[in-house]
């Protein structure tokens, strides 16, 4: 299966390029960047049927794609790609809206090819062994959650774009929040009936946010997340006979809790190769047809729900603002 990379920024450099290169199924025959530095190192590392910056003239040369560029590309980009019969890994967020994430599905569809996106957080044997306790129900049903993640932001970002909103659909929640709400809804597979979002956006890109939510089958829960301070960074879940704590950053042990048996345990995992798995997963989607676990309608499924933040949010109370006289 012919590769094709396209963006060799960041997430490239730190995830992609060094699974392509464990990979011996799958082989990377392209690279397009419009950075001519990164091109120029690149070169001397890759032995290549295209290098370059054209999209469509590197299309000839690989079966696949990735696509790794700022979130405003993956939509024209992704469809020029499908439109010349090429199957697409879509970095997160698929698109940053719901109709061009309709528009993709659709082309997927018309061209019988595969659109996955890169969703990596349920390729952590943890997220998947989470997923098996909860669908299980051996700690009972789910009663509510609180996740909560953030760090202070220093992705290295080659672009800026992440500070964008025209270029980047949002802020942390269209960055770290894609992850969360993708576990969530994956974790929780339930319709969300009613949502209460605060930000603290002003018109820009939002660096902290607060969602409470409710599920139709009455579940209820919190999500919060920080680009600006560290904050517990853990995913809580309450279940009628205990809970289950998990740390996504540092994603090798799940907390199980069962009141049940008055037990504790540490659930640990041995090898994390999320990024392999997802590209394994990805080409064994083509190889024998069937829905990548990490679809197109996945990624739709969190971008409406990022929308519906969007849509309903309210700023949030900050201390810095009040006056005097209201203080």
């Amino acid at each position: 299966m012919r590769i094709g990379l396209i963006g060799a920024g960041a997430i490239a450099k730190t995830a992609y390029l060094p699974a392509l290169t464990r990979l011996s199924h799958i082989h990377l025959n392209a690279i397009v960047d419009s950075n001519s530095q990164i091109l120029n190192d690149l070169s001397s590392e890759y032995r290549l049927g295209y290098l370059g910056d054209a999209v469509t003239q590197s299309l000839e040369h690989v079966d696949a794609v990735i696509v790794a560029v700022p979130n405003h590309l993956h939509f024209p980009i992704s469809k020029t790609c499908l439109e010349a019969g090429k199957h697409v890994l879509c970095e997160k967020p698929i698109t940053i809206s719901s109709e061009e994430c309709d528009e993709l599905i659709y082309l997927a569809d018309k061209y019988s090819l595969k659109l996955a996106v890169a969703h990596t957080r349920r390729f952590y044997k943890a997220a998947k062994r989470i997923k098996q306790i909860i669908t299980s129900e051996e700690l009972g049903e789910v009663k509510t959650f609180d996740f909560e993640e953030g760090t202070v932001f220093d992705w290295p970002t080659a672009s800026g774009f992440f500070f964008d909103k025209q270029k980047a659909g949002g802020g942390v929640l269209m960055d770290i929040g894609v992850h969360v709400l993708d576990l969530l809804l994956w974790w929780l597979p339930y319709e969300v009936v009613h949502l209460d979002c605060q930000d603290d956006s002003l018109g820009g890109v939002e660096a902290f946010t607060r969602i409470k939510m409710e599920m139709s089958n009455g579940i209820k829960g919190n999500v919060t997340l920080s680009r600006l301070s560290v904050l517990r960074n853990g995913y809580r879940l309450q279940f009628e006979k205990g809970n289950i704590e998990w740390n996504p950053l540092f994603p090798k042990r799940i907390y199980v809790h069962n009141i049940s048996k008055i037990s504790k345990k540490v659930i640990k995992i041995r090898k994390e190769l999320p990024v392999d798995d997802l590209l394994s997963d990805f080409i064994d989607a083509i190889e024998n047809d069937r829905r990548p676990l990490a679809s197109a309608d996945d990624g739709l499924r969190v971008m409406q729900l990022i929308e519906r933040c969007y849509h309903s949010r309210e700023p949030l109370p900050l201390e810095w603002l009040k006056t005097k006289e209201n203080s």
